[in-house]
């Protein structure tokens, strides 16, 4: 490696890394302490109308974003030209400016940069810096900010620290959404990851699919992977091939979680539709107007802002994932039609996929806990104001959902039957959990297992070398913006509550939910602390709040 590639590595390395401790610390916290009003009329256009470099026109997004959203802090020249200029957004100019960069000599990416090294570690101290953890530190400092919400070096865990153990991913962690039963059978189970084998992949890298069969041993309780198939052929224990088809598998299971389950699922579609279908259905003084209002409260800036980082060409997921630019954009058009508004309730979720009875399911009895507070604290709410005859006349109610019904892939899924109080709380439940909690699974909750790159590759190379250290830097900022401070869900939304004669009730409301979730967090420390394990004080309020 000569001097001068050296040199230009490092001036390059210290400038990205300075973009995105930035962003790391400019973020600030949304005050969601009362519902803004939505200005202007909304439309939903084609993503590639938006963005004419990003082919995608299945998926459709807001037109314009909100004066109420912004999110970075405010300058003098920021709030002069926002004055002047309702709809100037100055983050959104500065990431095209850093887009348009992604595709020139300046550039994250710099080829032919050697491996990283192969301690872990060190790799991992190499990319994650001083700087970086300074930064955090002195965020935290600055915002006050709970040390549980403190952004901690990753945690290696157990399932990835000699050899990743798919029978352990596949029960906990970003990956216990996979499993299902192979039908016919009682212990048998599987991950079918083969529909990633459709998209075109980059040539001298494995493609990121498998079909990974587990085998459940009752006498002590383990599920065990018993065959694995990838582009290696159909591999099984004791194949020289079997520690390269197990990384495999994980790179294909963090290849849909990060770019279908987190982005495409809960960004593009869930967040963006939901967001929009409340802004352009309900008042801001409508009851359910209220209590949605801190889940989609910054969502069409933060989508779009995210769209420029992430989804652009040279950006971060091209330059992460094993795809191509074609095949990447490809996979995103076509996931859009596999969002079910069900997926987002942990009870439907486990009987689509079988997996109730003998098989231990910790990260899903961890999921369906806080779904069931988020439940019970709609339905309160809906009772304070409702009967279900009242929801059935309420017509911002029944266009609020009629709109859902018609924009989501698949509608809301709800039964044939008239709606109610019941039926409302689970679809509102459903959101709420798509918010705060599946987010944080398949989004921020991978900071502690895809930066550990030895056992957990977002890349597989066809001749066994190690990533590059320029695609495991980018890998480690991408990761590290993800975990930006956002308002957190264990927040005082009693400011929220209608003014009236149920006003004190609903701010009793409110104050039950908070404390329904701490409860359940006191719980959860007096037991042992896991990685894989979903924190009601690591929650959000929504996804970009």
């Amino acid at each position: 490696m000569s001097l001068m590639t050296t040199l230009q590595w490092t001036l390059r390395k210290g400038f990205w890394n300075f973009v995105a401790k930035r962003k790391y610390q400019r973020n600030i916290p949304m005050v969601v302490d009362r519902p803004h009003r939505t200005p202007a009329r909304l439309q939903l256009i084609p993503l590639v109308q938006v963005y004419p470099s990003i082919p995608i026109s299945d998926i459709r997004i807001a037109d314009h974003s909100l004066q109420d959203e912004g999110r970075a802090k405010q300058g003098m020249l920021r709030r002069l030209l926002t004055r002047l200029y309702p709809k100037f957004f100055p983050e959104e100019l500065v990431l095209r400016v850093l887009a348009w960069l992604y595709t020139t000599t300046c550039g994250p990416m710099q080829p032919g940069r050697p491996e990283i090294p192969a301690d872990p570690y060190v790799a991992l101290d190499q990319a994650y810096t001083k700087g970086h953890r300074r930064t955090v530190i002195q965020t935290s400092a600055a915002l006050n900010l709970d040390p549980k919400r403190t952004l901690k070096p990753p945690t290696l865990p157990p399932e990835l620290e000699q050899f990743p153990d798919l029978g352990m991913l596949a029960l906990r962690g970003p990956y216990a959404g996979y499993l299902k039963k192979v039908k016919g059978t009682r212990t048998q189970y599987e991950w079918d990851l083969r529909e990633l084998s459709s998209y075109e992949s980059y040539p001298d890298l494995y493609e990121p699919w498998a079909h990974v069969l587990f085998q459940f041993h009752e006498q002590d309780v383990t599920l065990k992977p018993c065959r694995i198939e990838c582009q290696l052929g159909t591999i099984v224990p004791g194949d020289p091939e079997w520690p390269l088809a197990s990384r495999i598998a994980v790179c294909a299971a963090t290849t849909d979680t990060a770019l279908i389950r987190h982005w495409t699922w809960t960004h593009l579609v869930g967040g963006e539709l939901f967001a929009f279908a409340t802004r352009t259905k309900l008042t801001d003084s409508h009851p359910l107007y209220r209590l949605l209002w801190p889940h989609l409260v910054g969502t069409q800036a933060s989508n779009r802002l995210a769209t420029l980082g992430q989804l652009v060409p040279g950006g971060d997921f091209e330059a992460v994932y094993s795809l191509t630019y074609k095949g990447l954009c490809h996979l995103i058009s076509k996931s859009t039609a596999t969002f079910r508004l069900g997926s987002f309730d942990p009870r439907e979720d486990r009987h689509r996929r079988d997996i109730r009875g003998i098989l231990p399911t910790p990260t899903l009895d961890n999921c369906k806990r806080l779904f069931r507070i988020m439940q019970a604290h709609a339905y309160r709410y809906f009772r304070l104001y409702y009967t279900d005859e009242a929801i059935r006349y309420d017509e911002q109610i029944q266009d609020w959902v009629g709109e859902l019904d018609r924009l989501l892939p698949n509608g809301l899924g709800l039964p044939p039957v008239k709606l109610g109080c019941v039926a409302l709380a689970n679809v509102v439940a459903k959101l709420m959990y798509m918010e705060c909690v599946h987010h944080e699974q398949v989004g921020t909750h991978c900071w502690n297992y895809q930066l550990w790159a030895h056992t957990h590759p977002v890349r597989v190379y066809r001749d066994n070398r190690r990533v590059p250290e320029d695609v495991y830097q980018r890998l480690v900022n991408t990761n590290y913006v993800l975990n930006i401070v956002r308002t957190p869900l264990l927040s005082d939304l009693t400011s929220l509550a209608l003014e009236g004669e149920r006003m004190e009730e609903a701010k009793r409301v409110f104050r039950v939910f908070t404390d329904r979730l701490r409860d359940l967090e006191h719980a959860m420390e007096r037991e042992p602390w896991a990685p894989w394990k979903i924190y009601p004080a690591q929650l959000e309020v929504s996804i970009n709040a």
